[in-house]
């Protein structure tokens, strides 16, 4: 029983961790991606970045909407 509780706590201390970094990582490549757009690039160019940046911020909300999904019984 003990045993089945730490791998319990385990398992959710890593996915956490894990979705926390991936959240921090996608906000941060379309901050970036973003700010890049700024700069002296082609119109082309620009208009991949902002793209690429508004897909990082879309998977972001996605994540966050879905983990609320998931803890709050009242959506299932």
């Amino acid at each position: 029983m003990l045993i089945q509780e730490i791998v319990s706590f385990i398992t959710v201390l890593v996915v956490a961790v894990c979705v926390a970094c991936s959240i921090s990582v996608l906000y941060a490549s379309g901050l970036r991606l973003w700010a890049r757009a700024d700069g002296d690039v082609g119109r082309e160019l620009r208009l991949m970045t902002r793209l690429a940046s508004a897909v990082c911020f879309a998977a972001c909300v996605a994540i966050v909407l879905f983990a609320l999904w998931l803890m709050i019984p009242m959506f299932h």
